[in-house]
C-alpha cells in the first residue's frame, strides 16, 4: 500500500516540525496568542500571606482536576497514551514547585501569581539550556504548567470555550496538553503551533489522539487570515496555505491511503519483529518519565531499552532522596514486568547541570568535561544513592544497568567495585538486593570504539548511543545550526564504528543494542539489523512502524546491503546506495513516510 511520491504544490508552503503521520485539510481557526501578564505586588500582612497560600493550593486542585478531565476525555482505545496526563499531574505535585512557591509567598512576601511565575521561569530556564531534546522539551511543559496555574487563580468567567467550525485546522502560538485534548474531535482535524517540539507533552497528546500536527512553525500566525484553507502534512512538517485544486486532490487521496495504512500498522503493533527469513529483532522503547510506560507497551514495545534517569535531578534545589528514587524505579520495573528494563545511570554534566550546581563554572567546557560516568565517579554520594535505589528496585522485575559515556577499562571496573560495595552494604542492612543484574556500557565516544574488544570482555551487553557517537566522532555540536548539516549518521566513519562494535559484541558472546535516533530510521534501522544489532530502542510512537518495516525485510539481504554500504567513501554515497537498494524492500511503507530525521 504505497502512497504516491512526494507532491510539490503551488502556493505558499511553510515548514515546521511534524508530529505524527497524518494529513489534515480544512479552514483555519486562529486562536490569538495570549501572553498572560502577571502583576506582582507585596503582601503587607500575615492575613494576605495566608490568603495567597490558599489561592495557590486552590489553583493546584483546579489544574489537577482539569488534567483528570482531559485524561478521561480520551477515547478508550487511547487510554495507554492518556498516561501523559499522569506525567503532568506528577509535575504538578512536584514538592520542589510547591516549596519554592511557598517560600516566595512567605519570605519574599509576593502574591501567588508572581511566586508561581518566578518559580516556573527558574525551572524552565534550567531545562531550556539543555541540549538533549527530550529533556529540553520539558521546558515547554513547565511553562504551560505555570500558565495553567496562573489562569486557575483568575476569574473563571474571563475564559470562554471557543466555537470551532466543523473540519477546521486550529492555529495557535502554543497550547497546553490539556487544551490539545479538549479540542473537539471531528470539528478540529489538524493543529499548527508556532512553539513546541516533537517530544513535548502537547505533541504526545496530539499524537495520541491522532491529530495531524505541525509545531515550531515560527511566525505563521502573522501571515494566516481567517478564511484561509490549510493542508497540514505532519509527515513532512509542511503547512500549505490556500492550496490549488491539484494539491487538494492529491492530499485527499494520500489522506485516505495513509489512514488505511495506519490502521493496519496499529493492528499489527504487538506482532514480533521477525524478518521474512525468520530472524528475530527485539524492538524496545526509550523511557524518560514513568508515565510514558503504558504508551510504550500499548505501541508494542517489548521492553525498555533506555530509561533516562536525569529528569528527577534537573529542576530541584536539592538531590532526590534514595527512597524517592527507589519508588520511581520500582514502579517502572514492576509495571514493565515481565518485560526487561534497562536503567541508565546518571548522564549528568555537559548541558545537563544540576540545579544545585548551576553556576557559570559548572557550565564551562562540560561537553568535554565532567559528565556521565565521569561525573558519577567524582560524586560518589550521588552515584551510590542511585545505585542503592536501582539494585533495590531490581528485585521487582527483569532489570539491566547501563553505564553512559564509558571510555576506559578503569571506569567500568571502578563502577563494578562500587556496585559490589553497595550491594554488600544493602545486604548488611537487611534489604533485598537483586543478584546477577546484567551490567552494560554505552558506546558513544571514539575511545570506547577503539577499546571495544577489551571493554566487551568486561560488560554483559553493549548499547550504542548513536547521537553522541556521531557528535563526538565528527567533532560537532548537534544542537548548533551552523554545523547541523555536518551531522551525518551515514558518515563512513560512523557506519564502520557501529559495525566494529557489533562485531566485538558478537565475538564476546554478548548482545548489542542501538538506542540513538538511527534505531528509528527508515533506512538506518534495517542497516543496523544487517550489521547484526540484536535490539533497537526508540520513542514509543514509532515502534509499530519499525516493527512492520523489519517484518517486511529479509535479514540476509540487509546483511548484504550493510556489508556493501561499508565500502562507501562518503555519507552521500552510503545514503544513496541504501535508498536505492532498500526502496523495494519497504513495500507497504508510504514512500515519503518519516520515522526519524
Amino acid at each position: 500500500m504505497n502512497l504516491p511520491p512526494p507532491f510539490v504544490p503551488k502556493g505558499a508552503v511553510f515548514q515546521g516540525i511534524g508530529v505524527g503521520q497524518g494529513i489534515a485539510i480544512g479552514p483555519v481557526h486562529i486562536i490569538s496568542a495570549t501572553n498572560i501578564r502577571v502583576h506582582r505586588f507585596k503582601l503587607t500582612s500575615a492575613q494576605m500571606v495566608e490568603r495567597e497560600l490558599e489561592r495557590f493550593q486552590e489553583a493546584l486542585e483546579k489544574t489537577e482536576a482539569q488534567y483528570l478531565r482531559a485524561k478521561n476525555s480520551l477515547p478508550q482505545e487511547l487510554s495507554g497514551q492518556a498516561s501523559v496526563f499522569d506525567a503532568l499531574t506528577t509535575l504538578l505535585r512536584d514538592p520542589v514547585i510547591a516549596k519554592s512557591v511557598d517560600q516566595k509567598i512567605r519570605q519574599d512576601r509576593i502574591n501567588a501569581e508572581a511566586a508561581v511565575n518566578s518559580t516556573i521561569r527558574e525551572m524552565a530556564r534550567l531545562l531550556a539550556n539543555i541540549n538533549d531534546a527530550h529533556i529540553r522539551s520539558r521546558s515547554s511543559d513547565v511553562e504551560q504548567l505555570g500558565q495553567a496555574l496562573i489562569v486557575a487563580m483568575r476569574d473563571p468567567s474571563a475564559t470562554q470555550q471557543p466555537i470551532f467550525q466543523e473540519g477546521c485546522v486550529v492555529a495557535a502560538f502554543d497550547l497546553s496538553p490539556a487544551e490539545v485534548s479538549s479540542l473537539p474531535a471531528g470539528r478540529v482535524v489538524g493543529l499548527i503551533t508556532e512553539a513546541g517540539s516533537q517530544t513535548s507533552h502537547a505533541a504526545l497528546v496530539a499524537q495520541a489522539i491522532g491529530l495531524p500536527t505541525v509545531m515550531g512553525a515560527a511566525g505563521i500566525l502573522q501571515v494566516l487570515e481567517h478564511g484561509d484553507t490549510l493542508i497540514v502534512d505532519s509527515r513532512e512538517g509542511h503547512i500549505i496555505r490556500n492550496p490549488d485544486a491539484d494539491a487538494v486532490k492529491f492530499y485527499q487521496t494520500s489522506q485516505r491511503t495513509l489512514k488505511d495504512y495506519q490502521l493496519e500498522i496499529v493492528r499489527s503493533a504487538h506482532l514480533p519483529a521477525v524478518t521474512l527469513d525468520d530472524h528475530r529483532v527485539d524492538v524496545f522503547g526509550n523511557l524518560e518519565l514513568v508515565e510514558e510506560l503504558p504508551a510504550i507497551i500499548a505501541n508494542g514495545g517489548e521492553g525498555i531499552g533506555l530509561y533516562r534517569t536525569e529528569f528527577l535531578y534537573l529542576t530541584r534545589p536539592e538531590l532526590p532522596p534514595e527512597e524517592e528514587l527507589f519508588e520511581v524505579y520500582r514502579r517502572v520495573v514492576a509495571s514493565a514486568a515481565p518485560r526487561p528494563v534497562t536503567i541508565r545511570t546518571l548522564d549528568l554534566g555537559a548541558d545537563k547541570i544540576l540545579a544545585i550546581n548551576d553556576t557559570e563554572g559548572a557550565r564551562q567546557s562540560q561537553a568535554l568535561g565532567l559528565r556521565a560516568i565521569r561525573f558519577c565517579l567524582k560524586n560518589l554520594d550521588i552515584f551510590r544513592a542511585q545505585l542503592r535505589a536501582i539494585y533495590r528496585a531490581a528485585v521487582h522485575g527483569q532489570t539491566r544497568v547501563l553505564l553512559p559515556m564509558v571510555s576506559s577499562l578503569e571506569e567500568i571496573r571502578r563502577a563494578k567495585e562500587l556496585i559490589n560495595e553497595t550491594c554488600e552494604e544493602l545486604k548488611r542492612e537487611g534489604r533485598r538486593v537483586a543478584e546477577n543484574v546484567p551490567l552494560g556500557i554505552m558506546v558513544e565516544v571514539p575511545a570506547a570504539v577503539v577499546l571495544i574488544d577489551e571493554l566487551a570482555k568486561e560488560a554483559d551487553f553493549l548499547s550504542i548511543g548513536t547521537n553522541d557517537l556521531i557528535q563526538y566522532t565528527l567533532a560537532l555540536d548537534r544542537g548548533n545550526p551552523e554545523v547541523s548539516d555536518l551531522y551525518q549518521p551515514f558518515h563512513p566513519s560512523i557506519l564502520r564504528m557501529i559495525k566494529r562494535v557489533i562485531t566485538a559484541g558478537q565475538a564476546a558472546g554478548i548482545s548489542v543494542s542501538v538506542c540513538g535516533d538511527m534505531a528509528a530510521g527508515v533506512y538506518s534501522a534495517p542497516l543496523l539489523v544487517g550489521f547484526g544489532a540484536d535490539m533497537l530502542s526508540m520513542p514509543f510512537g514509532v515502534i509499530p512502524f519499525v516493527k512492520r518495516l523489519l517484518r517486511m525485510s529479509f535479514f540476509e539481504e540487509t546483511k548484504a546491503i550493510a556489508e556493501e554500504t561499508l565500502k562507501a567513501k562518503t555519507a552521500d554515497e552510503a545514503m544513496a546506495f541504501v535508498k536505492s537498494t532498500l526502496k523495494t524492500k519497504n513495500a507497504g511503507m508510504p514512500n515519503n513516510f518519516r520515522i526519524a530525521s
